[in-house]
């Protein structure tokens, strides 16, 4: 488990002279367990994201389709 921190302030710095350098991912503390999510909530976001990838592979098969056929109406009316 990680979790996202930029560069931190010292205290009296003013915060032009910090020097940015991006997002890092830090270590979880020694012991830190995430908090248990009940059986309903785990099973409504398995269906959620069967859903959501069902519709995204509905979605790109047309977006294949169609781009197949104007390919081929463009080669068609090419020659």
């Amino acid at each position: 488990m990680v979790w996202l921190g930029g560069p931190r302030r010292r205290r009296g710095t003013p915060p032009d002279l910090i020097r940015q350098r991006g997002i890092y991912l830090h270590d979880a503390p020694p012991g830190y367990r995430p908090p248990r999510m009940p059986e309903k909530e785990r099973r409504r976001e398995a269906r959620q994201d069967y859903v959501l990838m069902r519709v995204a592979i509905v979605v790109l098969a047309l977006l294949a389709a169609a781009f197949l056929v104007i390919i081929v109406v463009i080669i068609a009316t090419h020659t």
